[in-house]
C-alpha cells in the first residue's frame, strides 16, 4: 500500500515579502527618495513644460505681430492677384534671412486645376526656392506653431494666420516662418540646467538621507554595541541596566531603552534568585545531612524513625524551593503578573496551618481585617511562603500571643503586618536580619533562611520590608509593603 509523501500534507512555509526582509535603514531611505524622486520628476516637468510654453509662446507672439505688418503690405487686385506694397526693407526682403511667409488661398478661375489652397505670394526672402512644406505635427509646448525646413535645410517654426484682404472676399492663410535655431538652443540650455540641478538635488538628498540614518540611527547602534557587549563584560564595567540607562537614546527611544533596562533587571534578580534558591537548598539540606552522617559514623544502627524523619524534612526543602524557582517566573513579566489571589483566604489558611504546627505552644492566633475582600495580583505560591515564614518566625518566639493583620487598597497597596509578644530584635540585629542562614538563637529549631526568602519575595514585588518593635505586644513587628491590590 503506497503513502503519500508527507509535504503532501504539510503547509509550505509562508514567504516573508521582500520588504520585511529590509533593514530598517533601508525603509527609512525608500521612504524618503522614493517621494522626493516622484515629486522632483513631476515638479521638473511641469516646469520644463511651462519654460518650454513661456518661450514657445513669445515667440508666437513675435509671428502674430509680424504677421499683422505684413498684412497691412499686402494688397488684393481686381484681376485675382495678391501684390505687396514696395518700399522699405525688413527681415523679410534678405534672401535665406531665415524669416519668411507665404500666402495661400485658391487660385484664380481660369489657372483652378484643384480645390486644394496654392501660393499665392510669397516673401522675397525666399529667392527662387520651391515653396516651403510644414510638417504637420504640432510642437511640444505650443498648440499654435509648428516645425518646418528652410530654402537651405535649417529648422523653422511657423503659424497660420487667417487674412482677408478685401471686403467679400475669400479668406486666405498667411503663413508665418522664424528661425528656430536660437529658441531651440535656449530650451535645451533650460533642460541641461534642470538636468544638472536634479542630478545635484538627488545627489544633496542622497547626501541628507546619508547624514539622517547616520546620526538618527546612532543611538540604536549605540544600544545594540551594548547589549553585544553584555556577552564579555569588561573588568570594572558597569551592570547592563546601568550601561543601559545612561546611554543618550533621546526621548522618542525613551520607552525602548527602560522596558530593555527593566527587562534585563528582571532577568538579573530571577538568575539571582535561582543562585539563592541553590546556595538555600544547599545550606538547608547540610543539617539533615550531617545528623545522618554522624550517626552513621557512629557505627550504630540508623533509626527508621529518625532517617524517615530527616528524608520527609529533606523532600520538603526540595519542594519548597522547586515551587520559589517556579513562582520566580512571574517576575520576568513584572511584579503585577499573575491570577488574583484572594488574601484573606489565603491568610486564614496559613494561620489554621501554623495554629496546629506551634499546637504545643497553646499561642493566641489573631487575623486584624477590615470585613472586605482584598484581592492581590501576584503568585499564590510567594504569598504563602511569605506569610508562612513571618508566622513560623513569630510563632518560634511569641510568649502567648501572634497577630496578624490585613489591609490595602489599589493606591496603597497590600499591607501585611505580624506581631508577637516575644522579647524581639535589638537595632543591630535588625540591621542584620534578612541575612541569608543568619540566625540569632541555635537553641531555636531552623535553618535561618525565612526572613531571607521574605526578604526576596519583597523585593521581586518591588516592596518593602520593614522591622520594629511593636507598640501593642511589645515584641517583634515586621511590616511588609506590596503594589498590586485588584480594585
Amino acid at each position: 500500500m503506497a503513502f503519500p509523501p508527507s509535504s503532501a500534507h504539510e503547509r509550505p512555509p509562508a514567504r516573508r515579502s521582500p520588504a520585511r526582509r529590509w533593514s530598517l535603514a533601508a525603509r527609512m531611505a525608500a521612504l524618503v527618495i522614493v517621494p522626493s524622486l516622484l515629486v522632483m520628476g513631476l515638479g521638473g516637468w511641469w516646469l520644463r513644460y511651462e519654460v518650454h510654453a513661456s518661450l514657445l509662446g513669445s515667440m508666437s507672439r513675435s509671428l502674430e505681430e509680424k504677421s499683422e505688418r505684413i498684412h497691412a503690405r499686402l494688397a488684393l487686385l481686381p484681376d485675382g492677384r495678391v501684390q505687396e506694397a514696395a518700399g522699405g526693407s525688413d527681415e523679410f526682403s534678405a534672401i535665406f534671412s531665415g524669416w519668411y511667409w507665404q500666402l495661400q488661398g485658391q487660385a484664380r478661375a481660369p489657372l483652378r486645376t484643384a480645390a486644394e489652397p496654392v501660393v499665392l505670394a510669397r516673401s522675397r526672402s525666399l529667392w527662387d526656392q520651391p515653396d516651403l512644406v510644414v510638417s504637420p505635427a504640432r510642437l511640444w509646448g505650443s498648440e499654435r506653431l509648428q516645425q518646418a525646413r528652410g530654402p537651405q535645410q535649417e529648422p523653422l517654426l511657423v503659424q497660420h494666420f487667417s487674412v482677408q484682404l478685401a471686403a467679400g472676399a475669400a479668406p486666405m492663410h498667411l503663413q508665418v516662418f522664424g528661425p528656430a535655431q536660437p529658441l531651440m538652443a535656449s530650451l535645451r540650455r533650460i533642460d541641461q540646467i534642470l538636468g544638472i540641478t536634479s542630478a545635484m538635488l538627488i545627489l544633496l538628498i542622497g547626501a541628507l538621507v546619508w547624514l539622517q540614518l547616520r546620526v538618527g540611527l546612532a543611538p540604536l547602534k549605540r544600544l545594540v554595541s551594548v547589549i553585544a557587549g553584555l556577552d564579555k563584560p569588561l573588568p570594572g564595567a558597569a551592570p547592563a541596566t546601568e550601561q543601559i540607562a545612561q546611554l543618550p537614546l533621546g526621548a522618542d527611544l525613551q520607552p525602548l531603552q527602560q522596558e530593555l533596562a527593566a527587562l534585563l533587571a528582571r532577568n538579573t534578580q530571577v538568575v539571582e534568585r535561582s543562585r539563592s534558591h541553590a546556595a538555600d537548598l544547599n545550606h538547608a539540606l547540610k543539617k539533615p545531612l550531617s545528623l545522618l552522617m554522624a550517626h552513621a559514623g557512629s557505627g550504630a544502627a540508623l533509626p527508621a524513625d529518625l532517617v524517615l524523619q530527616q528524608t520527609t524534612a529533606m523532600a520538603r526543602l526540595i519542594d519548597r524551593y522547586q515551587a520559589r524557582t517556579f513562582s520566580d517566573a512571574t517576575l520576568v513579566h513584572g511584579p503585577s503578573a499573575g491570577l488574583p489571589v484572594d488574601v484573606l483566604a489565603c491568610a486564614r489558611q496559613m494561620l489554621a496551618m501554623l495554629r496546629q504546627l506551634h499546637q504545643a505552644s497553646d499561642l493566641d492566633w489573631q487575623l486584624v481585617e477590615e470585613g472586605v475582600a482584598l484581592w492581590w495580583r501576584g503568585e499564590r505560591a510567594d504569598l504563602e511562603e511569605l506569610l508562612g515564614n513571618l508566622l513560623d518566625n513569630a510563632g518560634k518566639w511569641a510568649a502567648s500571643q501572634v497577630r496578624l493583620t490585613v489591609h490595602g487598597s489599589a493606591t496603597q497597596g497590600l499591607v501585611l503586618q505580624v506581631e508577637d509578644d516575644g522579647p524581639g530584635m535589638t537595632a543591630a540585629q535588625m540591621q542584620a536580619a534578612g541575612a541569608r542562614g543568619q540566625r540569632f538563637d541555635e537553641t531555636v529549631d531552623g535553618t535561618g533562611l525565612g526572613l531571607s526568602i521574605t526578604q526576596q519575595i519583597v523585593q521581586g514585588y518591588e516592596g518593602r520590608l520593614q522591622w520594629r518593635k511593636s507598640e501593642a505586644l511589645k515584641g517583634l513587628l515586621v511590616r511588609v509593603e506590596m503594589a498590586g491590590v485588584v480594585a
